[in-house]
C-alpha cells in the first residue's frame, strides 16, 4: 500500500515552526489559530514517526531528526514556491508594498535589497518612506518596519532590529575630542526629534558623562542628522541601524564612548489577512531572516557591527580623556 505523503501545508508549518523564533509568530505567518497550527505539527510528526521538536528554555528546539527534515525538505520547498510564483509572473508581476523611515530605507533596507531580488526575481518592491503604521492599516502599504513608539494596535508585529546608540562625528570633530581639545558638554549634541532626550538617557544607561547632556538641535529624519554631523556641526546620537552606512563611508566615526541598546528598536508591522499572500509572506520571512543573519554576521564582519552596536567599541582611553576634560571644566 502506498503511503501518502503530508499536505503542502503541514510541510509549511513545520518549516515556519522551525524558523520562526516561536510557535505564536509561525502559526501568525500561517494565517492560523495556535490550535490549528499545533494539529499540522502533529500531523508532520506522526508522518516521520520521530519527535521533530524539544522544549528549551529558551522555547521549542528541533531534534537532530528534525534538523535533517528540515535540510532535506526546505530547499525543496522555497524552489517549489519560487518556481510557483515565475509560473505566476507569466501573466501577472506581483508587487509588495514596504513601508518604512527614509533613513531605514536608505541605510539598512537598499544595501539588502539586491538579495531578495536574488532570490524572489519576479516580485516588485514599492518602497513608502513614513514613519507611521498608517499605510498598512488604510490597505497601501502590504507590510511595514516601524520604530517601537508607533501606534500598531490591531495589527501583527514582530521584533526585527535593536538599535543601539553611541556619539559618532565628523573625522575632524572626533579627531579634535580624541586629543583632548573637546569635551561633550562643550559640543552641540545633536538629536532625532522623536526623541529628544537621547542624549540625557545615553549619559545615564552608559555612566559616560557625570555632566548631565542636553539635546541641542533635533532633526526629525536620522539622515538629515547624520548628514549635519557630517558637515561638522555637532556630535550626533549615532543610532546603529541608520547610521551604518555613514560609518562604513568614514564619513562619520565613533568618538570611542560606549554605546547603549535603546528601549523598543523597530518591528515589522503587517494585517494578518495580508500575510496569506504568499508574495508579502515571502518579504516578511526574508525581512526577519535578513536582521537575524546581520546579528550574527556582526560578530564576525566589521561592516555589519554597527547594526548590533559593535561598531562603536568603546575606547577606555578616550572615555578617560573625556572624564578628564569635563573634570577640568568643574
Amino acid at each position: 500500500m502506498t503511503r501518502r505523503i503530508p499536505r503542502l501545508e503541514v510541510i509549511e508549518a513545520f518549516i515556519e515552526a522551525a524558523r520562526a523564533p516561536s510557535f505564536r509568530v509561525a502559526a501568525e505567518r500561517c494565517a492560523l489559530s495556535p490550535a490549528a497550527f499545533s494539529r499540522r505539527i502533529q500531523a508532520f510528526r506522526l508522518f516521520v514517526g520521530r519527535d521533530v521538536f524539544d522544549r528549551a528554555p529558551a522555547g521549542m528546539r528541533l531534534t537532530p531528526a528534525g534538523q535533517e527534515c528540515l535540510e532535506t525538505l526546505e530547499p525543496v520547498y522555497r524552489s517549489m514556491i519560487q518556481a510557483a510564483l515565475e509560473l505566476g509572473g507569466r501573466q501577472v508581476v506581483e508587487k509588495v508594498t514596504l513601508s518604512l523611515s527614509h533613513s531605514l530605507a536608505v541605510s539598512w533596507l537598499i544595501p539588502r535589497l539586491h538579495r531578495f531580488r536574488d532570490i524572489a526575481p519576479n516580485l516588485e518592491v514599492a518602497i513608502q518612506t513614513t514613519r507611521t503604521a498608517e499605510a498598512i492599516r488604510s490597505g497601501a502599504a502590504d507590510l511595514g518596519v516601524c520604530a517601537s513608539d508607533v501606534d500598531a494596535t490591531g495589527l501583527h508585529t514582530e521584533h526585527l532590529l535593536d538599535v543601539h546608540v553611541a556619539p559618532v562625528a565628523s573625522p575632524e570633530v572626533a579627531a579634535a575630542f580624541r586629543e583632548g581639545r573637546a569635551h561633550l558638554t562643550g559640543q552641540r549634541l545633536l538629536a532625532p526629534a522623536q526623541a529628544p532626550d537621547m542624549w540625557t538617557w545615553w549619559a545615564e544607561t552608559t555612566g559616560a558623562e557625570s555632566r548631565p547632556l542636553r539635546s541641542g538641535d533635533t532633526f526629525d529624519m536620522a539622515y538629515a542628522l547624520y548628514e549635519a554631523a557630517a558637515a561638522g556641526w555637532g556630535v550626533a546620537a549615532g543610532m546603529g541601524v541608520t547610521v551604518a552606512s555613514h560609518l562604513k563611508s568614514g564619513r562619520l566615526v565613533s568618538l570611542g564612548l560606549p554605546s547603549a541598546r535603546y528601549p523598543g528598536g523597530y518591528r515589522l508591522v503587517g494585517r494578518a489577512s495580508r500575510l496569506r499572500s504568499p508574495a508579502v509572506a515571502a518579504m516578511w520571512r526574508w525581512l526577519a531572516e535578513e536582521a537575524r543573519a546581520g546579528r550574527a554576521a556582526a560578530c564576525r564582519e566589521p561592516a555589519e557591527a554597527a547594526a548590533c552596536g559593535a561598531a562603536f567599541a568603546y575606547d577606555p582611553a578616550a572615555a578617560s580623556r573625556a572624564a578628564i576634560t569635563t573634570s577640568a571644566m568643574r
